[in-house]
């Protein structure tokens, strides 16, 4: 029946529902609602003047606009007329817009007022209709002047007359064009009708644009072949997307798998902000909900999570997912909470949906089984254990527009259509979609690599937002989108560094040929398609902005919040010396400091050095710790204590030791009998352990300088690295030497506190790393001794760090011997994450001592700290290879 109908009688029959509401468009008012009746009779009436217009069947109209019910009528009209229409993402490029309008072949466009400079921009002369004009001057271009006074007898539409053309959203490259039929179109429909997802009473939320085939096809034209209500909510935010569900009593809703794993994790950061004994239970009447659902098919989580379903939507029950892969974990989540949740697989290409889970036999984690008519079949892909995905059938397209090199490659000698992703068939003929054959990453050896399954391993961290990885020079790179919000949280205040050690602690999940070599930060938005696809033809661009330190968010309205704290005397001196100090830098609040900037632990320590001189602004390490944008700065200065004076003519490290050696200055003062005793006892004991569990052997101790004072620079592997070195040393030399203690780690506890005192460890703050500096300082001052690890945190893979700039500037102004040291072992006893080590050889080696100006001699850098850091970090390098290490100079 499908087969011999057209789109025009979908529009005709809209009446027969009568006063039942077609659309309801959500605002933050009362919003408004169309009536079926209302809805055909506009669009005939504008069919009627689209004709009177001169517009034939065929002819390609376009239409530029986000979702409203205006849009909706336009689209219908255009059905009626038999006229081609070629919807646009409303977020479209300039040269992607010139493009679609040059090959579509529009004359006429239905718009907005924003989009009208960029249209009368092309070249081309377009006339244009404004949907957001209500036309009620004469003469303005208002849709509504378009209407005729009645409906009128329309041209006749066959099967085969083209409703559509699509343009593709463009993830490999330029778009295309995909022109589909009537029957296309019709067969679908009427599939997805007799499926049963929709009746006359559902009410279906539609945040997703309208110019994509799938919610034009799943979204708007099932809803109203089905007399169901389309909700239109007022944005995409979450607050409007929940108005929209309650005020428009939405039943089922159409998303994107972006939208359902912002929604769960919506659901959970709202559970866990009300305290542990919530999350718990929370946590576990999910689990139960989840087993019972996955062992006997109950749906339970609508009774268990009763109040979460009144908040978000008392109605809502079905949820459907299509226009990528669902993370079955995702999709769990959402059926333990009490939601019907089905997805669906299809292109543009085959009119949207080729395969759908059916509501009494769905499958987690499967994009469904083949729709009636359409066939389906797996070519195998050379090294993959999936294959392309082949569909052919009544709802393929025919091909693309003016691009027959793009449908020689895109279909087969004998008719089926090469969907360029990679899947396979279970027994039961449900298909599962493993990768994007057309998104292979080729490297320099040749190796293929699917991006999404490599991601799906390396954006596993509370801290990243975003990661998407590409090819580069031949080598697999990731671009990573850090979450400050959850960085900030965590109390970190060093964003590179944890982003590498977490890209670092996730490498082993990989094979070895699947691990990123290289990775840039950014603050941008990873280019994405408005269904959520990575558009990772344009990562290059992003990836190569990213290294050269582009990419700071651009300036924004203040908030009245913004505007009071710039109207502190504080925060606008600063921010004045802040714009002096980085001329060539474009400053916004939401400047962040280590990434748009290049702050690291290092130019903290000058930079807050600077506002105290120049500013009489006095920032303490917490509070420079906090910072991870330029608001929290100004915030911190508004509130600061003022500065305390520094002596005339004091230079930068001992006016920085000045200011600050009060603070830590009861770490670093002799400890009296007790504690001396105390330590002694921990060092005995742990001499012991050591000694006995690991066999530590110690190589060529004697390039350790029996007086101080020296410094010991080590590797760092592991939590065992300190007891290691405790126990490598006579107690002759331990009782000279002082340690530095990360201060989040060994410093809480009043017991923890009481040892690091016994054994002279000084708290160290890599956050904000300039007390900690000075400290040190301040022992080799003294004449004391000093254990160092120089790469700041322990290796996330056992290989050597680069070493931070700070132990250059430690050493910059210090004449006495710098010791390298390696420890081999440790890692592979108790690497990052655990807690109880396993037994393992150990090994430490001592390098021969080196002096400042030699390191800064044979290093390399712009300033001396760095390269005397650079020197320092080859140095130990070297000793990792035995032979090496008894050679070096």
């Amino acid at each position: 029946m499908a087969e011999s109908q057209t789109l025009q009688s979908l529009v005709q029959g809209l009446a027969a529902h009568g006063d039942r509401p077609a659309i309801l468009a959500v605002g933050e008012g009362s919003g408004r609602r169309w009536s079926y009746a209302e809805l055909q009779d506009m669009a005939m009436r504008l069919a009627a003047g689209l004709m009177e217009r001169g517009v034939a069947p065929g002819e390609p109209v376009a239409l530029l606009a986000s979702n409203r019910p205006e849009w909706i009528v336009a689209r219908l009209a255009l059905i009626a007329v038999g006229a081609l229409a070629v919807p646009l993402d409303d977020l479209i490029t300039d040269a992607d817009l010139a493009r679609a309008i040059a090959d579509s072949g529009c004359r006429r466009a239905f718009t907005t007022r924003g989009y009208v400079p960029r249209l009368e921009a092309l070249d081309r002369e377009l006339e244009l209709f404004l949907l957001d004009d209500d036309g009620a001057a004469a003469g303005t271009r208002g849709w509504q002047n378009l209407l005729a006074s009645q409906a009128a007898a329309l041209p006749e539409v066959t099967p085969e007359d083209l409703a559509a053309l699509f343009y593709t959203s463009g993830t490999t490259g330029p778009p295309k064009g995909v022109p589909l039929t009537h029957r296309n179109i019709m067969i679908n429909l009427q599939v997805l009708r007799e499926a049963g997802f929709l009746g006359p009473g559902d009410h279906v939320l539609l945040p997703l644009p309208l110019h994509h085939s799938y919610p034009f096809l799943a979204g708007l034209l099932l809803p109203l072949a089905s007399g169901a209500t389309i909700v239109l909510p007022a944005g995409m935010t979450g607050p409007e997307i929940v108005h929209a569900l309650r005020a428009g009593r939405v039943t089922a809703m159409l998303g994107v798998p972006r939208l359902y794993e912002a929604l769960a994790a919506g659901i959970e950061a709202k559970v866990a902000a009300r305290g542990g004994l919530a999350g718990v239970a929370f946590r576990s009447l999910l689990a139960l909900s989840i087993w019972l659902c996955r062992r006997f098919g109950l749906r339970v989580g609508r009774v268990l999570f009763r109040r979460l379903h009144a908040e978000f939507g008392p109605n809502l029950a079905l949820l459907g997912c299509g226009g990528a892969w669902l993370d079955p974990e995702v999709e769990w989540k959402l059926k333990g909470l009490g939601w019907e949740v089905l997805t669906g697989y299809g292109l543009v290409e085959t009119t949207s949906i080729a395969t759908f889970n059916p509501r009494r036999r769905p499958r987690v984690g499967s994009a469904g089984l083949v729709m009636p008519g359409v066939e389906l079949k797996i070519e195998a892909a050379e090294g993959k254990n999936a294959g392309e995905v082949l569909i052919r059938g009544p709802t393929v397209f025919s091909g693309y527009r003016n691009d027959p090199e793009a449908n020689r490659a895109a279909f087969t000698e004998d008719g089926w259509f090469r969907s360029g992703d990679l899947g396979y068939l279970d027994a039961g003929g449900y298909l599962y979609i493993t990768g994007r054959l057309k998104e292979l990453i080729v490297l320099a050896d040749g190796k293929n690599i699917t991006p999404e399954n490599v991601e799906a391993v390396y954006d596993d961290s509370p801290f990243i937002r975003e990661l998407a990885v590409l090819e580069h020079k031949g080598a697999l790179v990731a671009l990573v989108v850090p979450d400050l919000e959850a960085i900030r949280a965590a109390g970190f205040g060093r964003v590179e560094d944890l982003i590498r050690v977490a890209l670092a602690e996730r490498s082993p999940g990989l094979p070895t040929f699947q691990r990123i070599s290289g990775y840039a930060i950014t603050r941008e938005v990873l280019p994405r398609t408005r269904l959520g696809k990575c558009q990772r033809h344009a990562l290059p661009a992003v990836y190569a902005r990213a290294r050269a330190g582009a990419g700071a968010p651009p300036a924004q309205t203040l908030t009245e919040a913004d505007r009071a704290l710039m109207a502190s005397p504080e925060a606008q001196r600063l921010w004045d010396w802040l714009i002096a100090r980085y001329p060539d830098k474009t400053l916004t609040l939401d400047t962040a400091p280590q990434l748009d900037l290049g702050v690291d632990s290092l130019a903290w320590l000058n930079l807050s050095l600077e506002m105290e001189t120049s500013l009489g602004i006095g920032l303490t390490e917490e509070a420079i710790a906090r910072v991870m944008t330029l608001r929290d700065l100004l915030r911190e200065a508004a509130s600061a204590r003022p500065a305390r004076p520094l002596p005339p003519g004091a230079g930068e490290a001992g006016g920085r030791q000045a200011a600050l050696a009060a603070e830590q200055e009861r770490w670093l003062e002799k400890t009296g009998p007790f504690l001396s005793a105390f330590g002694a006892l921990l060092y005995a004991v742990n001499r012991l352990v050591v000694r006995t569990l690991f066999t530590l052997r110690v190589r060529d101790l004697e390039n350790v300088p029996a007086t101080g004072p020296f410094v010991i620079a080590a590797n760092h592997l592991s939590d065992l690295d300190p007891s290691i070195l405790f126990a490598s040393l006579p107690w002759r030399q331990m009782r000279q030497i002082y340690w530095g203690g990360d201060v989040l780690r060994l410093f809480k506890g009043p017991v923890w506190r009481l040892v690091c005192r016994a054994l002279r460890v000084f708290p160290v703050d890599e956050r904000a790393a300039g007390p900690g500096l000075a400290s040190g300082a301040a022992v080799l001052a003294r004449g004391k001794s000093l254990v160092w690890f120089p790469e700041g945190w322990r290796s996330p893979t056992g290989e050597l760090q680069p070493f931070r700039p700070g132990v250059g500037m430690l050493l910059k102004d210090f004449a006495g011997p710098v010791v390298p040291a390696y420890i081999r072992g440790t890692f592979e006893a108790m690497p990052r994450g655990r807690r109880v080590p396993r037994p393992r050889p150990i090994r430490v080696v001592f390098g021969r001592p080196l002096d400042t100006a030699r390191l800064e001699a044979a290093g390399q850098g712009d300033t001396a700290p760095a390269r005397i850091a650079s020197a320092l970090h080859d140095a130990v390098a070297a000793l990792a290879d035995p032979d090496a290490a008894r050679n070096a100079p």
